[in-house]
């Protein structure tokens, strides 16, 4: 992919204009991390990049999507941008014709280290270095950075868990001054990068960041006791209380809501009977136990409700409200695993009529 993106450049240069690679790929790069997400900037306008390549391209505020050598890339014009709206997107761009002028429009440095056709960096605004020293700066100037696209917020503490990188003091008081206006931003949007960071497995500096800068509450997230790194971010929203405007598919609100639930209950016979192996290990890394969950499940009286010696029909006999057998069966599956009743039809039938003397 890499080698295919340094083709588009020089078949770009070959036609008199100017092109990088640019951004996450090249930051990545500095830090040996593999990435397969590659963009690329140029002079060259979309309808030049049509002529050259000779296919259509959509134009989307100068930026377009190549499909080159099997790989889809994202190639965006020289630009300026003016006047951001609901503080996210610019309400207008403006081709320019040098590098050093789109390069001031972005983010942070760190996104602003670029690879040329001859596979050199090129670095306009001193990214390297402030990787090297580990620090998140501003193209600019910070404050105004952060009400043009309060997102930037969010992005700043992404990078910092991502690659342990420090804020820098500009930065982080621009992100102080205008915390209020995470409000402008979608639940969906504030979700999708709090999964990210979450996957970082750095929560210390996720917290460090949360309370120095007082973000729990503009976010609308709580830890309930703290925050534990665990290996599923899933496993990170179930150590929190959060606001009801966080959508969650199916399966991640049946995955939160059993973890909350084991780490309500703890492990035993019972939870390993009842919950998902895998957020079984979450939980005890949370709980800080260490106990033999495949012995245990391998050890337990019974491995699911077919292994009740009672049919359904025994019950629905026993009793005439049917709505009730589910309610039954759960009391059944717990006296059962914790051993309080054996597991024979004639000591249930027994149990079930009120004669627990066995």
């Amino acid at each position: 992919m890499y080698n295919s993106a340094i083709k588009i450049l020089n078949l770009l240069n070959e036609n008199g204009y100017e092109s990088y690679i640019i951004g996450g790929y090249v930051r990545d790069k500095l830090l040996n991390i593999e990435s397969d997400d590659i963009d690329i900037i140029t002079n060259a306008k979309p309808s030049e990049l049509s002529d050259i390549f000779n296919i259509e391209i959509v134009d989307n505020y100068g930026s377009c999507k190549l499909k080159y050598n099997n790989y889809i890339y994202d190639i965006t014009t020289f630009r300026k941008e003016f006047d951001y709206i609901d503080n996210r997107r610019p309400s207008n761009i403006e081709y320019v014709n040098t590098l050093k002028e789109d390069l001031n429009r972005r983010d942070f440095t760190i996104n602003t280290i670029c690879i040329d056709a001859n596979e050199n960096y090129v670095d306009l605004l001193g990214g390297i270095e402030d990787l090297k020293n580990k620090l998140i700066r501003c193209v600019g100037d910070a404050d105004k950075k952060i009400k043009e696209d309060s997102l930037r917020i969010l992005r700043a503490i992404r990078f910092s868990c991502l690659y342990d990188l420090s804020i820098d003091g500009e930065l982080a008081q621009a992100i102080y001054n205008n915390k209020s206006l995470i409000n402008n931003l979608s639940f969906d949007r504030i979700k999708r990068e709090l999964n990210i960071i979450f996957m970082s497995g750095n929560l210390g500096k996720f917290t460090d960041v949360m309370n120095e800068y007082d973000l729990y509450e503009t976010l609308k997230i709580k830890p309930v006791n703290g925050l534990k790194k665990a290996n599923n971010y899933l496993s990170i929203w179930g150590q929190l209380e959060y606001c009801d405007n966080y959508n969650f598919s199916n399966e991640e609100k049946k995955y939160i809501n059993d973890f909350k639930d084991i780490i309500k209950l703890g492990i035993d016979n019972y939870t390993i009977y009842k919950y998902d192996r895998d957020i079984l290990e979450e939980a005890k890394i949370i709980l800080d136990i260490n106990v033999d969950i495949e012995k245990i499940y391998n050890n337990l009286p019974i491995k699911s409700r077919k292994d009740i010696d009672i049919e359904y029909e025994d019950l629905c006999k026993l009793f005439n409200d049917k709505s009730n057998i589910n309610k039954i069966y759960m009391e059944l599956e717990k006296e059962i695993l914790y051993n309080r009743l054996n597991n024979t039809k004639a000591n249930i039938i027994l149990y079930l009529k009120g004669d627990n003397n066995e």
